[in-house]
């Protein structure tokens, strides 16, 4: 449980005019797109000084860092429930690791279906 409530502009760069991380897990990361992210690779990769490439990175080091969002508060961003937060996390760091090292597979996005064993 976080002792403080999960506030998104405390990500950097989220609300920035140019590659703000906000309008990227909005909209890129959304239930409708989140199964898009090779084609968000793609561009990343062509454009690996971009504003969007680097403030994704500090957003996304940010969030695995701190680990401040909670499921539910990813799933008001978004729309896509994870269901634990362990799951969010771990597919964080594939989507860091895809983006930014050596992954060459995109993460699986969650199931529509919560876990086994999920709300025992």
């Amino acid at each position: 449980m976080h002792a403080e409530k999960f506030r998104p502009s405390s990500i950097p760069h989220f609300s920035a005019a140019v590659g703000g991380a906000g309008k990227f897990f909005r909209s890129c990361l959304h239930i409708e797109f989140i199964d898009d992210v090779p084609v968000y690779k793609a561009y990343l990769v062509r454009n690996p000084k971009s504003p969007d490439a680097r403030n994704l990175r500090e957003a996304l080091e940010y969030l695995l860092r701190e680990r401040s969002a909670t499921v539910a508060d990813w799933y008001e961003l978004t729309r896509v429930n994870f269901w634990r937060d362990d799951l969010l996390y771990a597919y964080l760091q594939e989507l860091y690791d895809y983006f930014y090292g050596e992954r060459t597979e995109p993460p699986e996005s969650p199931d529509d279906v919560p876990p086994l064993g999920y709300g025992v």
